[in-house]
């Protein structure tokens, strides 16, 4: 197991570009899965949907759970929480943590307990200031970026032990964190046979990366209905070449509200996915039924 996170967070870099966005949410799945009852997902045969237009902005106060499992077992919980505006750099920003933990019985082998803050100008959706703070077995990362739009800069600095490291990394006019991208990618008009480009900062460096946008199609819950969906998947580039060992894809609704429904992600140590848990579904349907 500690093979396999180290793996993602620092070593074996080509693969680790492949699962930006899912490392952050299924390493970091929701609220501890009672195996009796975590749901079954699957995808029927294709439909015709109707793809409503996103809303523009994040949800204050939005949050989103997940079951995780590796191997179909499940190793965790964790959640992406919209926490409010924040002024950075004399900016407004959506102030969004991610945080992912193991549960009790892996974490007596090899424990996670990972937070990840990242700040979005609400103008333009784009990071502000991005905080990482991982525990992972031995390991211990602890570090800010922070983006300048204008100077088209982004200084990374360690906080671990007094270090006093910097980096400095050029931005590209456009670009996103692996936090920011999600909410970014949510906000977009995407259709179904569409291919989005983009760089995603992580780890010191920016990478371009691509989101294939497939057709659209019904995703079941077990016991929890069916919803339209559009299915994408990931790619990224390292040193100019796709990488290749690994796939992500998720589905995220054709409603207005783009809701992550389940990721899944197969890697050389086995299959890893993460489904939405019940409340943050419920919240987002009964917000639905009475706007």
């Amino acid at each position: 197991m500690s093979r396999w996170s180290c793996a993602i967070t620092r070593g074996n870099s080509d693969f680790r570009l492949i699962v930006p966005l899912a490392a952050t949410i299924i390493l970091v799945a929701a609220q501890t899965a009672n195996p009796g009852t975590e749901p079954e997902t699957h995808q029927p045969s294709a439909v015709t949907v109707t793809i409503a237009p996103p809303l523009r902005q994040p949800i204050v106060g939005e949050r989103l759970g997940f079951h995780g499992r590796w191997l179909g077992i499940p190793v965790g919980y964790g959640w992406l929480e919209v926490k409010g505006i924040e002024e950075i750099e004399g900016r407004n920003a959506y102030h969004i943590t991610a945080e992912g933990h193991t549960n009790d019985i892996l974490s007596a082998i090899y424990p996670i307990h990972d937070v990840v803050d990242s700040y979005l100008d609400v103008e333009t959706l784009q990071p502000l200031r991005f905080e990482k703070h991982q525990h992972e077995g031995h390991y211990r990362s602890d570090e800010v970026v922070l983006f300048d739009q204008a100077k088209s800069m982004a200084r990374w600095r360690s906080l671990l032990h007094g270090n006093t490291e910097t980096k400095d990394i050029p931005l590209p006019s456009q670009y996103q964190d692996i936090i920011s991208v999600i909410y970014w990618f949510r906000a977009q008009p995407i259709q179904p046979n569409e291919t989005v480009a983009l760089d995603l900062y992580t780890d010191e460096k920016i990478y371009r990366t691509w989101i294939l946008v497939k057709d659209a199609s019904l995703l079941e819950l077990l016991k929890r209905g069916t919803f339209p969906c559009l299915q994408v998947e990931l790619k990224a580039a390292f040193k100019g070449l796709l990488v290749r060992r690994g796939r992500i894809w998720g589905y995220l609704t054709t409603d207005e509200y783009r809701l992550p429904l389940y990721i899944k992600v197969t890697t050389p140590w086995g299959p890893m996915s993460a489904v939405i848990d019940d409340d943050s579904l419920q919240a987002i349907l009964k917000k639905k039924a009475h706007p």
